[in-house]
């Protein structure tokens, strides 16, 4: 079997963001930095034939002196144990990242100049292409040519169908008719799911490098036997944000907001610390939901626990709020609300019907809905989400949308009597 343990963007010398000021004095315990010797611990600790990078090492070519000593000393360590460093070269280390592999020994820049390159490790062939410079505006892929037997692993830094890209544009239709068997991409931070026969995406960010990339971060163990391909993200970024959803439906008093926050942040942290290595700090992006009567006052609560800002222990673990958004609403009759002919009639018939996925209004309103969406959803300044939201989730945005609006029309007629 060949082993190989691959990294996607480390961005080595971009500080981490969105952490509290009472973190900012550890920020050398919390960057990515710290998951590259990670990394490389695990690398050797698992004994794996090579370590492959899929680019953007570096965050910027100031941070030469910077990445050279990481860089430098986590390649002497994996080379002493007799393993390997590959790296394909990204948009943000184009000139930097060759430089670099000329002054660090063991360090191999695969792919230079724009120009295809394999390279044999154990029985696998690893083929990479690097950024001969910060745009490239055709796909790299337009000058494929493999004629290598076996299996083949493409290591690329690339945008994938984003066809106006200055970020080498490929669509996924050219990578699954490429003779290769698994292509593991650099570029988008978000990680793709790559639990398939033939893996083709995105590794993602090696740590949380913007409050907006929650969820698991770290390098992937490739495992390769014959044809058979097994990819699995191990957990080692030292700085993590979660997503947590909150439902305060049994909340009756705002006072109460602080306890629930710390009973669901130990829920969250509980399986985090039982990591083989869990990270240092987890900030916390929370969503208030359900339906209360304190939905009034919860949005001040939230705003006041969101502003304090500083940082907790919880399960070893220094825990903090990034941020609260309050999508509670009050508790409405939508049944008698109904029965009316104005337009808070129609608007609770229509969130009566988005809690039945069987009727026709809810799909009519959710095919509304994804069609004035759609255009948003496919802008850039979206790519980072998880995926595409499905029928349950652009239901949900309306029934909270419609909530927050039929609250509003029915306090308009209390008002006006």
């Amino acid at each position: 079997m060949t082993t190989l343990l691959a990294i996607g963007d480390m961005h080595l010398g971009r500080p981490p963001a969105a952490i509290p000021e009472d973190l900012r004095g550890r920020r050398g315990e919390l960057g990515p930095e710290v998951a590259w010797s990670r990394s490389v611990d695990e690398a050797i600790r698992r004994q794996v034939d090579a370590v492959i990078l899929a680019g953007d090492l570096v965050d910027h070519r100031r941070d030469f002196f910077v990445a050279y000593g990481q860089l430098k000393a986590g390649v002497e360590e994996l080379a002493a144990a007799g393993i390997r460093i590959l790296a394909v070269a990204g948009n943000h280390d184009t000139e930097i990242l060759p430089r670099l592999a000329g002054e660090i020994e063991h360090l191999e820049l695969l792919g230079p100049d724009g120009q295809w390159q394999t390279q044999k490790v154990d029985k696998v062939t690893i083929l990479g292409w690097s950024f001969p410079r910060p745009q490239v505006r055709h796909s790299p892929l337009e000058s494929l040519s493999v004629t290598q037997k076996g299996t083949v692993i493409g290591l690329l830094h690339c945008d994938l169908d984003q066809v106006d890209s200055p970020h080498a544009p490929v669509s996924r239709r050219e990578l699954e008719e490429a003779p290769v068997n698994a292509w593991l991409l650099g570029h988008i931070h978000r990680p793709d799911n790559l639990d398939e026969d033939r893996p083709i995406g995105y590794l993602g960010s090696i740590s949380a490098l913007r409050a907006s990339e929650t969820g698991q971060r770290g390098p992937w163990l490739v495992q390769i036997e014959g044809r058979d391909i097994a990819v699995d993200q191990l957990p080692l970024a030292p700085l993590r944000y979660e997503a947590l959803d909150i439902d305060c439906s049994e909340l009756e008093d705002a006072a109460e907001l602080g306890e629930t926050v710390l009973n669901a942040a130990r829920e969250r942290l509980r399986p985090l610390a039982e990591h083989d290595c869990p990270p240092t700090a987890v900030g916390l992006r929370i969503t208030l939901t359900g339906q209360t009567p304190a939905a009034a006052s919860l949005g001040a609560a939230a705003a006041e626990l969101a502003a304090d800002g500083r940082s907790w222990e919880e399960h070893g673990m220094a825990c903090f709020v990034d941020k609260i958004e309050s999508l509670v609403v009050p508790r409405l009759d939508l049944k008698r609300l109904s029965r009316q002919t104005d337009p808070s009639g129609l608007l609770a018939r229509r969130l009566l019907a988005l809690e039945s996925p069987g009727d026709e209004e809810y799909q009519r309103l959710v095919r509304l809905a994804r069609e004035s969406m759609s255009p948003v959803l496919r802008a850039r300044e979206f790519r980072d989400l998880e995926s595409e939201p499905d029928d349950a989730a652009i239901a949900a945005w309306l029934r909270r949308a419609g909530r927050l609006a039929l609250t509003r029309l029915v306090a308009q007629r209390e008002e006006t009597g």
